[in-house]
């Protein structure tokens, strides 16, 4: 991947504008979770700092960088609380898959400058039927819209079912035309105020839909008319980076945490922790761990960066890193868990939470290892894909 010089400063300023944040993140991370969704301040942080910027066309306004920017962005900023670094993944991600829909459709959206939160549920959970050249949407099963309350636009999937088969399309929806509900009591990621979005015969014109298969396959209407590479990568060359990238650095944080902590840390008895052989070992294959898991992500987030297209070989490679790394960065947080005993399960602990937010992170269907495994491990036996999985 070839680095215009004038990007990577912008690259650099961009993830220590997002490094500044951490400490006023981490003191509102308690608060945030409390509400079940992220304090204005931190969304308002977010924007002034560009993220929502980063994957978006410059001829937009945006930065129109990298993969490896948003990762190292999201990286920084999740050290400080899983929630708020999935959330800011997020308002990453969802621009890049706008700059996928008809060229029509990201005009309306970026009409007035890049700064644009979109939340989205993409699971096919809407009724769609078609209406001249749109379709009508209804439906109160959109869950899982991360951050919906502080967004504007909101994509949401349906099943179209004119045709032999039923085709899962996303559909871009402008606000005032959806409505939230607060469906978010969970026991992780509570501040990633994940709620349902509920439409009722909103009408889309067909330039605001996107096919799943050509979203899967990197044939995005947008692709033709963005100029980098990512805009035509297959949809699982990078869409697990979203989770696993606030996954692996909450996981740091916490790990960060636990070091400190530790070097003044006494057990019962005044057994100074630090010197427990058994914690130094333990740590040591947790900190490793850790490391292990940023290269696999590195390598996974320059590969649809390459010039030509991406074989299915280097697909699944990648597929299977990002649940790799996720297993690692689990591992990883058990062990501090682990090592912190019952002072670590403390309302006012770190881990604690971190521990919870990755658990629940973890279990996201792109991180899948039945999934994810089996798709490399068919094609490294001449199986080739199953074709009745919808991203592969």
């Amino acid at each position: 991947m070839r680095t215009d010089p004038l990007r990577a400063v912008i690259s650099e300023e961009v993830v220590s504008r997002a490094r500044a944040l951490v400490p006023g993140l981490r003191a509102r991370a308690a608060a945030a979770e409390e509400a079940r969704r992220l304090p204005p301040e931190s969304v308002a942080e977010f924007i002034d700092t560009g993220l929502a910027r980063i994957l978006v066309p410059t001829r937009f306004g945006g930065y129109g960088l990298g993969l490896d920017t948003w990762f190292e962005a999201v990286r920084e900023i999740s050290a400080a609380d899983a929630s708020h670094g999935w959330c800011a993944s997020l308002l990453i991600h969802h621009p890049h898959m706008v700059g996928q829909f008809p060229e029509e459709a990201q005009q309306a959206v970026w009409a007035d400058g890049p700064d644009v939160p979109i939340a989205a549920s993409v699971l096919p959970t809407t009724r769609v039927t078609r209406d001249g050249d749109g379709f009508r949407i209804s439906g109160d099963q959109s869950a899982f819209a991360s951050g919906v309350d502080h967004c504007t636009w909101v994509i949401v999937g349906g099943l179209l079912h004119d045709g032999p088969a039923p085709d899962w399309v996303l559909f871009l929806i402008p606000p005032g035309k959806y409505t939230v509900r607060d469906t978010w009591h969970t026991s992780g990621m509570r501040a990633t105020g994940s709620n349902t979005i509920i439409t009722d015969d909103v009408f889309v014109p067909a330039i605001h839909a996107l096919r799943i298969e050509d979203l899967r396959l990197g044939k995005g209407p947008g692709g033709a008319v963005n100029k980098s590479p990512i805009f035509r990568a297959p949809f699982f060359s990078y869409s697990p980076l979203t989770f696993v990238s606030a996954m692996l650095g909450a996981a740091q944080g916490a790990y960060i945490y636990f070091r400190d902590w530790s070097r003044d840390r006494k057990a019962r008895r005044g057994v100074v922790v630090a010197e427990l052989a058994s914690l130094q070992v333990a740590m040591a294959r947790a900190s490793a761990d850790l490391d292990a898991a940023e290269l696999l992500l590195r390598r996974a987030a320059l590969a649809p960066h390459a010039p030509e297209p991406m074989s299915a070989a280097q697909l699944a490679r990648s597929i299977r890193d990002f649940t790799r790394a996720a297993e690692l960065t689990l591992g990883a947080i058990d062990t501090l868990m682990t090592l912190s005993g019952s002072a670590g399960f403390a309302a006012t602990n770190p881990i604690q939470r971190a521990w919870r937010d990755l658990h629940f992170a973890g279990s996201h269907v792109a991180l899948s290892p039945e999934n994810n495994y089996s798709h490399f491990g068919r094609l490294e036996l001449g199986l080739g894909r199953d074709p009745t999985q919808p991203f592969y």
